[in-house]
């Protein structure tokens, strides 16, 4: 890692992103004075899509799961971020920007449909077996244990 002090800011989108072509010009204008580089991420809604389909996407389409990294540096205590709130998108808000990124050329899965309730009752019973499995699992593991301390 380098010596040189750094702080991550993260780019977000709507009123977030306002505040952010503000306020990132002042703390560079401080940070630089100071020897601070400023390094941005991106962790606006369509970052964070185009981050989760590299598969589908060109090279040069290609993002960083930025989001993830940061989650990861926030558990480390040289981390120096500032993170602005981020949307948390509705579905039709993630139809949307899907559909955006679509018209701008990139190949991108639609986001599913709502499940219907068949699927639903079929996803419950597969969970409710899969929960009872793991119960049993979690349950055999455990009588030995809690066996030797009553003895």
């Amino acid at each position: 890692m380098s010596n040189t002090p750094k702080i991550i800011y993260t780019l977000t989108d709507e009123a977030p992103f306002l505040a952010t072509q503000s306020l990132l010009p002042i703390v560079d204008a401080f940070t630089a004075t100071a020897g601070i580089t400023v390094e941005t991420r991106d962790i606006s809604l369509s970052g964070r899509i185009l981050s989760q389909f590299p598969d589908f996407l060109k090279d040069e389409q290609k993002i960083g799961d930025d989001l993830a990294e940061l989650g990861a540096l926030a558990t480390k205590p040289e981390a120096n971020i500032i993170k602005l709130p981020n949307v948390s998108a509705s579905v039709p808000q993630l139809k949307a920007a899907i559909k955006e990124l679509q018209d701008q050329g990139y190949v991108l899965p639609n986001y599913p449909d709502a499940p219907t309730d068949e699927s639903r009752a079929t996803s419950r019973r597969a969970t409710t077996r899969s929960r009872a499995v793991r119960s049993i699992r979690c349950c055999a593991k455990a009588i030995p244990t809690v066996a030797r301390r009553c003895r």
